[in-house]
């Protein structure tokens, strides 16, 4: 099976988008007509995880963010950049085809890429439908605690800590896994959100410090208790992926093999109370 075979069988099991969407999707780079050796499924496609791929004989990396730097992987801004030429020469070298998986994820429904992450954390059953929440899910929980959710989350999200804003140990039950706070109208959205649900622990993909972050502050100060558990944009959604990439093993079956990456947390954590990384 060549590459653009799995490409359109791709295409075909994912929800149609609309034909006038502009659309970030489809081939990033490389030849589509050779035949596919593997598949390897991640959220961001880095140059690590394009090495870790072709090392273990795979040539498609099926990926849901850009490959340079760009919403859509625009590049004449980089024209003279190293690090383009660098991972231009990488793929060159490998030939591994990159492929974006970004807007057909997020068109199925459920959302392909929180109810995937919806299923890795088994919150299937605590979902509460809301009007008008573009991006993201609400639940319901058995009462716990903010720490308690982060424990769960990260260990989920397969990463080293997590971020909190407000009380770790908030008695909390409302559980908004939100869309990314940027600093644009969408925060208006969100924090419109919050409020519609009452939640009382957000998890968004990325904050800004000015819009959600001040909102948050101010709302325990004037005590409407709540808390947010900033885990990042690639470590929110690769649960996600992860979940994809067993349905695209199950369907392929032994024709393509499938296996996912994890493209991993991007921050270290300094300690400094004791000086320690």
């Amino acid at each position: 099976m060549t590459i653009s075979e799995v490409i359109e069988r791709l295409w075909s099991w994912h929800s149609p988008l609309d034909p006038a969407q502009k659309t970030c999707d489809g081939v990033q780079y490389g030849d589509v007509s050779q035949p596919c050796t593997g598949i390897v499924v991640t959220c961001n496609p880095s140059a690590e995880v394009i090495r870790q791929a072709a090392g273990r004989g795979c040539n498609l990396v099926l990926g849901h963010e850009p490959l340079f730097y760009d919403g859509w992987d625009e590049t004449g801004w980089l024209e003279t950049d190293r690090v383009l030429a660098a991972k231009k020469k990488l793929l060159d070298e490998t030939g591994v085809v990159v492929v974006r998986d970004h807007d057909h994820m997020h068109n199925d429904r459920p959302d392909g890429i929180f109810g995937g992450l919806e299923r890795r954390l088994g919150w299937q059953a605590y979902r509460r439908e809301v009007e008008n929440l573009p991006l993201g899910f609400f639940y319901v929980l058995p009462k716990t605690t903010v720490c308690a959710v982060a424990n769960h989350v990260a260990r989920v999200m397969n990463i080293p800590g997590i971020r909190i804003l407000g009380d770790p140990e908030l008695s909390v039950e409302r559980v908004l896994i939100a869309a990314h706070f940027l600093g644009t109208d969408w925060d208006r959205i969100g924090i419109r959100n919050i409020e519609q649900t009452d939640a009382q622990l957000v998890i968004p993909g990325e904050v800004i410090d000015w819009t959600l972050c001040s909102y948050i502050q101010d709302s325990n100060a004037l005590g409407i208790h709540r808390a947010v558990l900033n885990v990042g944009h690639y470590n929110l959604e690769e649960p996600g992926m992860k979940d994809f990439a067993g349905d695209l093993a199950a369907r392929l079956g032994v024709e393509v093999p499938v296996r996912f990456l994890q493209s991993g947390d991007h921050f270290r954590w300094f300690d400094a109370e004791h000086a320690q990384c």
